[in-house]
């Protein structure tokens, strides 16, 4: 399942329980994360190595994190 991010050059694919990639036309360019009602955003393109960004209460704002590192 892909989502289109609104007003936003990527799309979003669900990969596990909450989980999912954050993509551009190109590459992933990292993963966003929830835990419960916190959305951890992760940088980086495989999902084993990727790095904690920041964590947020807000969807929009963790996958706008994302797209800014």
């Amino acid at each position: 399942m892909v989502f289109t991010a609104p007003s936003r050059r990527a799309d979003i694919a669900l990969i596990g329980e909450g989980l999912f990639a954050v993509l551009s036309e190109n590459e992933t360019l990292g993963f966003v994360h929830q835990v419960g009602p916190v959305y951890v955003s992760l940088g980086g393109s495989d999902i084993h190595h990727a790095v904690e960004i920041a964590q947020s209460l807000s969807w929009d704002r963790a996958v706008d994190l994302v797209l800014r590192n």
